[in-house]
């Protein structure tokens, strides 16, 4: 019984602790359940109007759970300039978030969504030191906890219900007037996104299938020694 046990603990445990090494703040995709993919957006793009703006696919669709960061490294060349980002679901048409980050001296700051059962709304909103210069914005999902967005600085909206939402494609404005001067002169935005589909491993799943195996064994040879 001890050498049993002890074959299926070693099975258990080399698994669960086979993790990813880690590179940054990012896991190596050595897992495939995890989809990677960082997207760098030039500083001109955000120089157009929301009417104008052109939605982008990413390479992949992030289903089911994922992370996003936004890291603004762009140049304001207007205080009236904006940076604004619009994440679209895979499945309805129009339907996505939207994070906003406002120029210098203000950094103002805003979450907005789109969905239909309520159209556009605005969810949180800051006119002053909503985001800070080098601190990216970062923002979970999962069907079961729903959206929460960290602006850098701290939580600003937690378990928003927009489920399912799988994320598709993007779009990136920053004037507010098409006569403006430019928002942005130089810089990158960039948008890393990690997601786990857990279907595409299902290895994944190995050790908590083993610890069910150990706890039948363990409850058949109780009763076995029981009887005996």
């Amino acid at each position: 019984m001890k050498y049993l046990l002890v074959a299926f603990l070693t099975l258990t445990i080399i698994p669960a602790f086979a993790q990813d090494p880690i590179i940054g703040d990012y896991l190596e995709p050595s897992n495939p359940s995890l989809v990677i993919q960082q997207t760098e957006i030039p500083y001109f793009e955000f120089n157009k109007v929301r009417s104008d703006a052109v939605i982008v696919e990413f390479e992949n669709i992030h289903a089911s759970s994922w992370q996003i960061e936004f890291h603004n490294d762009l140049l304001y060349g207007n205080p009236e300039g904006d940076a604004a980002i619009r994440i679209y679901d895979s499945e309805i048409a129009g339907k996505f978030f939207e994070i906003g980050m406002g120029s210098h001296p203000r950094y103002s700051y805003w979450i907005a969504a789109d969905v239909p059962e309520t159209g556009y709304v605005l969810l949180y909103s800051a006119y002053e030191n909503g985001w800070a210069p080098g601190k990216p914005t970062k923002i979970t999902y999962s069907e079961q906890s729903g959206l929460t967005v960290d602006n850098g600085l701290r939580t600003v909206l937690s378990n928003l219900d927009i489920s399912p939402f799988a994320i598709k494609s993007y779009s990136v404005h920053g004037m507010k007037g098409s006569t403006d001067p430019p928002a942005v002169t130089d810089g990158v935005f960039t948008v890393k996104i990690i997601s786990a589909d857990y279907g595409e491993n299902p290895l994944s799943m190995f050790p908590f299938v083993v610890t069910g195996i150990i706890g039948a064994v363990v409850i058949i040879l109780i009763f076995s020694k029981k009887r005996s």
